[in-house]
């Protein structure tokens, strides 16, 4: 049975929740600005009721809980589109730091530079003797090739660059997780004490660095057990139990209280850039594929592993490609200028490789060897065959073997009479060299082999690719040394002229692995130029639709967790009057009381 105590007691019970209501609103207008701070709520329930004989009255009510409005579901969607946005975000920004190496639209670069290169032939085809031209044109080359080189720098140290940035961020995401992970140790703890406003406010930080850790390296979370409260609504949810975030498709980052670290270190294949481990010697590089780590890796990987290269490495290789097309075709028009001998590049290959199984692009066909005298008149001529067997050796022996080069049954008087091949392993150089003194130029004119192209035989160029690709030293030390002619007399322009020419020919540039394509060296490097300006309108577009994602997620996500202060203004003045009514009850019945005790007197 109550009595007037128990309905005190009543009306203390609406005093102490309407408090902690008041508490709440204001602990939520405090933290309003706050975008993971999750709106809080004080869940009620009656009190028992008792019983008055035949009926029942209550005694008030009770503060069951502080709850927090959030929807783990809406949650995860919101950060799921914030890695996604990241991920594109991270790779846009990259790609136009790439586009600002190719200013070829401003009139300057590559493009503008090979231009002046090919003028540079046409001006010295007026006058091959010319000391100022042939100046002109070292000049115009230097600059060009130096060009090339700089663009690959270029591109080899943003790649680099974007390599330590995954460095840096994997070291933040080890100080996120090691966060996450003292956070469920803490939680562990409040819950069991049930501590609840604490645990709010820990699953709002965990939130907080989850959502973080999210944005750079993806992932997914699951717990154990769901819970919902019909007190905040019913869509609102959270989860509790177990917790695990794990990357890559299945690597857990945290296991509860458990955090295992990420490690980077740099391969000792390729370009030595980094790769990510899990408990090392786990290589787990290409399965992290979303938030800004996975963007750098699509932009970074040199593909050494034999999976696909980043974008980084294919505009690199399409430059190497660039410049090797470029040398060779130069190579093999400039050894048709006669000179007394000729020598290759160092070369990394045995005399009894097959030539076509080689790394040298070596075809099938044939070239045949030229002998001019000092007027420039042709006086003899040997052909070489390149089958799909040939080594370099067997060139050696057709050389070198007696032939009647001329047909004219002399056999004092032929290439081979003339001049002697060889090969040196340990210099790693096949060469061509005179037999004696005598005034007689040799030069080399390509059928189809790209053997003289290939081997950088009697060469105007240095180098096989964007790195390494320079005029040759002799032509840079003295540039009347040069040669714009195929016989060695003064009239003659032929190598001059095909040099010009080069640039409206098309050179077969290798698009795949398995793959070429025929086309103008200018038209490819326009390819380059346009597949990084594709690449990057194409992560445009899919940016700009995830930002869009992004920005729906969030708004569902603050609809419902995000502190509105003009409704906590109308609840806070909704609990002063239920706090100002519970107050008058209680004076209420202190007046009740006093009237018993004067009726006692």
């Amino acid at each position: 049975m109550g009595g007037i105590l128990t309905s005190l007691n009543t009306s203390y019970s609406g005093l102490q929740t309407h408090q902690a209501m008041v508490d709440t609103a204001g602990n939520n207008i405090a933290n309003a600005n706050d975008e993971f701070y999750s709106r809080q709520k004080v869940v009620t329930k009656p009190n028992a009721s008792i019983d008055r004989g035949g009926y029942r009255i209550g005694t008030g009510v009770e503060a069951k809980s502080v709850v927090r409005a959030h929807d783990d579901f809406v949650f995860q969607r919101y950060s799921r589109s914030a890695q996604e946005k990241e991920f594109y975000q991270t790779q846009y920004d990259k790609l136009k730091e790439t586009a600002s190496l190719f200013p070829d639209l401003e009139g300057v670069g590559i493009y503008d530079d090979l231009q002046k290169y090919f003028d540079a032939w046409k001006n010295i085809s007026t006058d091959v003797k010319d000391p100022a031209q042939k100046q002109l044109l070292i000049q115009a080359t230097e600059t060009l090739t130096q060009s090339i080189r700089s663009t690959h720098q270029n591109l080899t140290e943003l790649q680099k660059k974007t390599s330590d940035e995954l460095k840096l961020r994997i070291n933040e995401i080890n100080h996120l997780g090691e966060q996450i992970a003292n956070i469920n140790k803490q939680l562990n703890i409040k819950e069991i004490r049930n501590d609840l406003n604490q645990v709010n406010t820990l699953r709002d930080q965990r939130d907080k660095l989850e959502f973080q850790l999210k944005e750079l390296i993806g992932g997914s979370v699951s717990k154990q057990t769901l819970k919902t409260d019909i007190g905040v609504g019913s869509h609102n949810a959270d989860h509790g139990g177990r917790y695990i975030f794990s990357v890559g498709g299945g690597f857990n980052l945290i296991d509860g209280i458990n955090f295992h670290p990420l490690e980077t270190k740099e391969s000792r294949e390729g370009n030595g850039l980094n790769r990510v481990y899990f408990k090392s010697p786990v290589d787990i590089t290409n399965f992290l594929v979303d938030g800004k780590i996975g963007g750098l890796i699509k932009i970074y990987s040199d593909g050494s592993d034999g999976t696909n290269p980043g974008k980084l490495q294919t505009y690199i290789n399409m430059l190497n490609q660039f410049a090797s097309s470029f040398v060779e075709a130069t190579n093999s028009i400039y050894a048709q200028s006669a000179t007394t001998s000729m020598e290759s590049n160092r070369l990394n290959l045995s005399e009894t490789q097959v030539l076509l199984e080689s790394p040298y692009h070596i075809k099938q066909g044939s070239f045949d060897l030229l002998m001019y005298n000092t007027d420039g008149t042709e006086i003899g001529s040997k052909s070489i065959t390149i089958t799909a067997t040939t080594t370099i050796g067997d060139i050696i022996n057709q050389i070198n073997t007696s032939t009647d080069d001329n047909g004219d049954q002399n056999s004092l008087n032929d290439v081979d009479d003339y001049f002697h091949a060889s090969f040196d392993s340990k210099t790693g150089k096949f060469q061509i060299t005179p037999k004696n003194q005598s005034n007689i130029f040799i030069s080399l004119r390509d059928q189809g082999s790209n053997f003289a192209g290939a081997l950088g035989l009697n060469r105007f160029f240095d180098g096989d690719n964007s790195y390494n690709i320079r005029i040759n030293d002799e032509y840079l030390q003295d540039p009347t040394r040069l040669r714009p002619w195929a016989a060695p007399s003064s009239g003659n322009t032929d190598v001059a002229n095909m040099m010009q020419q080069l640039q409206y020919d098309e050179l077969s540039f290798q698009i795949t692995k398995n793959s070429a394509q025929q086309m103008q060296l200018a038209e490819y490097y326009r390819l380059l130029g346009g597949k990084i300006a594709t690449d990057t309108q194409e992560i445009k577009a899919n940016l700009d639709t995830k930002n869009a994602l992004y920005a729906a997620a969030k708004k569902e996500h603050e609809s419902i967790s995000q502190v509105s202060v003009d409704e906590e203004m109308v609840n806070l003045i909704k609990f002063q009057s239920g706090y100002a009514a519970n107050a008058k009850v209680v004076s209420t019945i202190d007046k009740m009381i006093d009237t018993l005790l004067g009726i006692k007197q």
